[in-house]
C-alpha cells in the first residue's frame, strides 16, 4: 500500500518504526476516533498517555502465539478469536488480521488500571468457562458460529454479568481504536483520498457509503 504521509507511523508491513505526529495530525486523529467511538468512548481510551503509547505500538504477525505484555498465551489466542469474530474478514482483513489483539494487550498493559486489566482477564476466563460448560470445549476450538453465539450472549448479558459486559465493551473500544487507525482501516475499511480535491458540500450517500479515512495512522 503506497504511503503519502509520514507524520504518524503506519502499521505497514508490521515492521516500520513509529514517527512523530504533528499537532494537526493528532487533532485529525482525535476527531476521527470521536466520530467512530463517540465522545465518551474516545475520552475513556485517550486518557493520560494512551495516544502516544498507541502511536509507538509495533504489531506482530505471531502475537496470538505468544504471551503478551499483560495477557497469557492462552488469553492472547482467545482474544485473537474474539477480534476475528467481532470484526470478521470480508472484502477487508479482520481485526485479528491486523493484530488488534496485540494492540489491545499493549494498550491494557501500559494505559489502563490494574482493575481494568484484571477485569479483562476475568472476562476472558469467564468466556472460556462458559464455552466449556455450553459446548464441552474451549472457546478457541469452537467454530466461528458458536463463538459468535457466545459473544452475542455477552452483549445480551445472557449468563454474563454487568462487569463482564463492561470488559467486553472495553475490548471492542480498543479493537476499533486499533483497527480504524491501522493502514487497513484507514485505506480500505474507510474511503481514502490521497490528494484532497475541491470542496463539495453535498454528495450522494447510501447506507453502505464508507466514511472517509486518512493515512494519518500509526
Amino acid at each position: 500500500m503506497k504511503q503519502s504521509m509520514t507524520s504518524i507511523s503506519p502499521r505497514q508491513g508490521l515492521t516500520q518504526a513509529p514517527q512523530p505526529a504533528s499537532d494537526a495530525d493528532r487533532r485529525w486523529f482525535l476527531k476521527r476516533l470521536t466520530q467512530t467511538l463517540g465522545a465518551t468512548g474516545a475520552a475513556a481510551l485517550l486518557a493520560g498517555n494512551s495516544l502516544s503509547t498507541a502511536l509507538a505500538y509495533q504489531p506482530r504477525k505471531d502475537s496470538a502465539d505468544h504471551k503478551g505484555a499483560l495477557l497469557s498465551a492462552s488469553h492472547m489466542r482467545l482474544l485473537h478469536d474474539i477480534c476475528a469474530v467481532t470484526l470478521p474478514r470480508t472484502d477487508t482483513p479482520s481485526a485479528a488480521d491486523v493484530d488488534c489483539h496485540g494492540f489491545i494487550d499493549h494498550q491494557l498493559s501500559t494505559c489502563h488500571s490494574t482493575a481494568e486489566q484484571q477485569l479483562t482477564k476475568d472476562f476472558l476466563d469467564a468466556l472460556d468457562a462458559r464455552s466449556r460448560k455450553t459446548f464441552n470445549t474451549a472457546f478457541v476450538q469452537l467454530p466461528r458460529e458458536q463463538q459468535q453465539q457466545l459473544l452475542t450472549q455477552v452483549e445480551r448479558k445472557d449468563g454474563f454479568n454487568q462487569a463482564q459486559y463492561g470488559a467486553f465493551k472495553l475490548i471492542k473500544w480498543l479493537m476499533l481504536f486499533g483497527y480504524f487507525t491501522s493502514e487497513v482501516g484507514a485505506t480500505q475499511a474507510l474511503a481514502y483520498q490521497a490528494v484532497p480535491g475541491g470542496f463539495k458540500g453535498s454528495i450522494p450517500a447510501k447506507a453502505d457509503t464508507k466514511g472517509w479515512g486518512s493515512l494519518n495512522y500509526y
